[in-house]
């Protein structure tokens, strides 16, 4: 997680991947993910089931924690909400 994701405004101006400007109407801190997760470190063999109990260790997630943010695109004038790593802030309110 990068640090701007987590310094996101309401009026910051912000891009998708695709390239479409828009502006944040609202942040969620903290919406989506976890930072750590029960894990499976040993290897089951191929066709065994995989109980919930089976977990062998603690560790962090991928993506970690993220903040939900609703946007109001310019191209169209949608509104949706994105998550903090989808999109890209390109200049602070």
């Amino acid at each position: 997680m990068n640090n701007e994701a987590r310094n996101m405004k309401v009026g910051d101006l912000v891009r998708s991947p695709d390239g479409h400007l828009g502006f944040i109407l609202r942040v969620d801190k903290d919406f989506y993910g976890a930072r750590q997760a029960i894990k499976r470190y040993k290897v089951v063999e191929r066709g065994k089931c995989i109980r919930s109990d089976m977990g062998d260790g603690i560790g962090p997630t991928k993506r970690g924690i993220r903040d939900r943010v609703l946007v109001l695109w310019t191209n169209e004038g949608d509104i949706t909400y994105e998550e903090s790593i989808d999109v890209e802030v390109i200049s602070e309110s």
